[in-house]
């Protein structure tokens, strides 16, 4: 293992810009075993732009974390409180200096 490291890290000494894809081939190190370096952070995709990893939802290549952008934001949006629209809507008073205002807002 840490000798296909060590080919791998040759190879982008030389040819940082390389993609994990190019990086298999002249490297002959299976992509599964590069995306395992890259996860665990012994080849550096911030240092390396171009290494990328399958995001676990999708497929999609990423650089970092779990998920690719785009199921990030799916994720994060399905997390969030959803209104309940049955529930009456609250009154909310705002006391300023002077004036008190009056608002309505759901919750």
């Amino acid at each position: 293992m840490d000798h296909h490291l060590n080919r791998c890290l040759d190879h982008l000494w030389m040819r940082p810009r390389s993609t994990t894809k190019e990086l298999a081939e002249a490297t002959g190190v299976s992509p599964t075993e590069l995306h395992t370096f890259i996860k665990s952070g012994r080849l550096s995709s911030s240092s390396y732009s171009n290494l990328t990893y399958p995001c676990e939802s999708c497929g999609h290549d990423t650089r970092s974390g779990r998920l690719c952008g785009s199921c990030m934001g799916v994720f994060r949006e399905a997390g969030k409180p959803q209104p309940d629209p049955q529930a009456p809507a609250r009154q909310v008073i705002v006391k300023t200096t002077t004036k008190m205002m009056y608002t309505s807002r759901h919750r």
